[in-house]
């Protein structure tokens, strides 16, 4: 009797944490929602570092490119872009 109950305990407890991880990745994923492919699968972007403040942002939304030297310099807003001219 007493295994019984220790396994409805233990199945109970697997289901509870996995019930709460569902609701922690519904959470997540509404406040950073994954981009999707055309095929509808869920797909993460690449970070990129902002050349001049260095914030991390998705490299589709930065604001601008510049091919300096061949290399390729991102920035998360105009003003950063400014800032990072008038140093160099």
């Amino acid at each position: 009797m007493f295994k019984i109950i220790f396994l409805i305990v233990i199945l109970f407890i697997f289901i509870t944490i996995y019930s709460f991880k569902k609701k922690i990745d519904n959470v997540i994923d509404s406040i950073f929602p994954p981009k999707e492919k055309k095929d509808g699968k869920k797909e993460l972007e690449e970070l990129i570092k902002c050349a001049n403040c260095d914030t991390y942002i998705p490299k589709s939304e930065a604001y601008t490119k510049i091919t300096f030297t061949g290399q390729k310099i991102y920035f998360c807003s105009q003003k950063c872009k400014e800032e990072y001219k008038k140093k160099k």
